[in-house]
């Protein structure tokens, strides 16, 4: 029962519910016995001082205290309350019929409290008390009145009985509301749950409905297809990077296979084998190039920019490094390669092994695709508090269309030519995800027939 979210709110919601009603049901009934008790002292305050007015006018006419209450008393009657008229020291002169004896007493303290403040309040013997003086500017008694606190009390024992009998009714019906309305807000969790337990990998472009975009419940649902689509995307862009590399690797395995079983068809002279050997060394070399892109690309989506290992590195020695590395194959295939003047020290914290790796690879690209006799420059430079490399080369450029998927994996311009030169369409996929990887951005520049430019804008922190 409480592995339901329903019930569990439903409970919540009673058990606040019935501390409010409780508290509230304790707030009426302790303002109303205030309010009670107030309205009996000024009942019984007016009352006091109705008899003690009367008093005094029958008073004035019979000049006698013991007539003037017997006419008092006649004339006046006071059901459920005791009146009795008494003289200065508190003796009883004359009292209504329901007086039995000294049913009321007063001390002298109450006596003293009415001279002086023109009325008090006591309690005594299970009455409430009013005492009035019979006259403000003569000594001649005092008027009382007294009721039993037992009419109050009766009224709150009634208060009580219809709180304990409302509240938990109030609760029971309170609560079955809630639980509906619990159940109505979650019904369409329960229904996003039932679709998304129906959507797996084959059918990963299925999404939730959204019925109200502006709810949370909407928002959870559109959260959720956020999800899904970036889900499906990384699911597809793994199929489609699992059949590129299988299509990779599949031509230089090939080769290796094919030149052995042509090499121990039969027996050959030691330049065939010579041949065969270098045959095969070279697309040995090729395939250990694609594995270790592919090694370096399997790292993309475990390795965010934090994880790297970041070390201060010197931008000015890692490019001047790579230029010099990348002049071996810019001489053998007869490119000019020249590395600018270089600006001031540039440093900062990132993966130099990576770092290099980007700068070769961008080399590499520029010296594959830059005809014999074309030239390739290098430059590092400060600019708006980032370092820029820039590599330009006058090679066979990219077209517009082609620049929107330059970076992707295993993408090439020319596919033929890149095959023919060693390429496997992952270089410039490695450096996008380095140049990420460190918080930089990398744009190209290109037109066909005249070369293109690369610049990677590194952000220089300390």
């Amino acid at each position: 029962m409480f592995d339901s979210v329903r019930a569990r709110l439903t409970l919540w919601y009673a058990g606040v519910l019935a501390l409010s009603l409780v508290a509230f049901a304790l707030l009426i009934y302790y303002a109303a016995a205030a309010i009670f008790h107030e309205r009996q002292d000024e009942s019984l305050r007016s009352t006091a001082q109705t008899v003690a007015s009367a008093y005094v006018e029958e008073f004035e006419e019979a000049h006698s205290l013991a007539k003037a209450g017997q006419i008092v008393f006649a004339e006046l009657t006071f059901p459920n309350r005791y009146v009795q008229v008494t003289d200065n020291t508190g003796q009883p002169i004359a009292s209504s019929k329901n007086v039995s004896g000294s049913a009321v007493t007063l001390d002298a303290s109450s006596l003293n409290q009415a001279r002086q403040q023109g009325s008090s309040l006591v309690t005594a013997n299970g009455l409430r008390v009013a005492v009035v003086p019979l006259s403000s500017d003569r000594e001649l008694g005092f008027a009382t009145v007294a009721e039993p606190l037992s009419v109050i009390d009766e009224g709150l024992s009634r208060l009580r009985r219809n709180f304990f009998a409302g509240v938990p009714i109030v609760l029971l019906l309170a609560s079955a509301g809630g639980y509906f309305l619990a159940r109505k807000s979650l019904a369409p969790i329960a229904s996003m749950n039932e679709q998304t337990q129906r959507i797996s990998a084959e059918s990963l472009s299925a999404r939730l409905e959204v019925k109200n975009a502006r709810d949370e419940v909407g928002r959870l649902a559109v959260t959720i297809n956020d999800l899904l689509s970036r889900l499906e995307n990384s699911f597809d862009e793994q199929q489609r990077f699992i059949a590129d590399a299988s299509h990779e690797l599949r031509t230089p395995l090939a080769v290796l296979r094919g030149e052995t079983e042509v090499a121990l068809d039969k027996t050959r002279t030691v330049e065939e084998y010579q041949q065969s050997l270098l045959l095969i060394k070279e697309e040995s070399e090729r395939l250990s190039h694609i594995v270790e892109d592919l090694f370096i690309l399997a790292r993309r989506p475990l390795d965010a920019p934090a994880a790297l290992i970041k070390q201060p590195v010197s931008l000015n020695e890692a490019v001047r490094n790579c230029t010099r590395a990348a002049q071996v194959l810019a001489i053998r295939k007869g490119v000019k390669l020249k590395l600018e003047n270089n600006s001031a020290s540039l440093a900062l914290h990132g993966d130099e092994e990576l770092i290099k790796r980007m700068v070769l690879n961008l080399l590499d690209n520029a010296v594959k695709y830059t005809p014999a006799g074309g030239e390739i420059s290098v430059a590092l430079l400060r600019q708006n508090g980032n370092a820029e490399i820039v590599v330009r080369d006058t090679g066979i450029g990219i077209s517009a269309t082609d620049q929107r998927h330059v970076f992707d994996r295993f993408y090439r311009v020319d596919k033929a030519r890149s095959r023919a030169l060693g390429g496997a369409g992952l270089g410039l996929s490695i450096v996008r995800w380095i140049v990420e990887a460190h918080e930089g951005e990398i744009t190209i520049d290109s037109t066909p027939g005249r070369g293109s430019t690369f610049t990677v804008a590194l952000p220089l922190k300390s």
